[in-house]
């Protein structure tokens, strides 16, 4: 199984390469997702009851995080899975993983501890990050069947352009103009991942706005809840 520490930046064109992914893959069912089975016609991964206890005690211990299991062979379907996530955090888990757990109580413990330490460190890198937090939309965190784990966070930012528009709209009072602006926003999106929260925190900062060409999307809300 690959791991996720190499997605490296992906710019201007890695959301169109993750839907096209999603689409050739098809887009899960539920939490638990895998390919070439049985199962495939569900869409939905076969565990064991042990291991489905678990991700729903996982799910309620971790409000703030959407869990996923999943088989993944490259780290562009890894971070598709990772990306459809709604919640402050995305977490994955592949299926085997997931049962060790829930078979050994050590096992468990080992990477709740990686989850938590993690989650910390998440939560402190928001506070550095300063202002630049608001330019992360989602962050995501895999944990690999050799308990190791990796990070990705997107990041968006409304275009220069976009900004002067609305302002200008504001100070002319045309009030109609400002709706229509926002209806289809330019913004910037990239995605940066990393095997540390240190490494994704300076990816994050360093990232180079004026190589990114904006897009157009709709409008809607951030999926990053900044609450600590």
């Amino acid at each position: 199984m690959n791991r996720v520490d190499g997605f490296s930046t992906y710019q201007n064109n890695y959301y169109a390469a993750a839907s096209a992914a999603a689409k050739e893959k098809g887009a899960p069912q539920a939490d638990a997702v895998k390919k070439n089975d049985a199962a495939e016609q569900t869409g939905q991964v076969k565990l064991s009851q042990e291991a489905k206890n678990l991700l729903e005690e996982l799910k309620k211990t971790y409000g703030n995080a959407d869990f996923m299991v999943a088989e993944y062979e490259t780290d562009e379907e890894a971070a598709s899975y990772l990306s459809r996530g709604t919640k402050e955090y995305s977490v994955l888990l592949d299926p085997e993983t997931l049962e060790k757990m829930a078979a050994d109580e050590a096992t468990k413990q080992e990477y709740l501890n990686k989850l938590d330490e993690s989650m910390n460190q998440l939560s402190n890198m928001k506070e550095q990050l300063g202002d630049e937090k608001d330019e992360v939309s989602h962050i995501g965190i895999t944990i690999h069947d050799d308990g190791t784990t990796s990070y990705f966070a997107e990041l968006e930012k409304t275009s220069e352009k976009q900004k002067e528009r609305i302002e200008q709209s504001r100070e002319n009072r045309k009030e109609e103009k400002a709706k229509e602006a926002k209806k289809l926003e330019e913004k910037q999106r990239t995605r940066v991942s990393a095997d540390s929260v240190e490494e994704l925190m300076e990816k994050i900062r360093n990232v180079d706005w004026d190589q990114i060409k904006p897009e157009q999307v709709p409008t809607s809300g951030s999926h990053f809840d900044y609450s600590i």
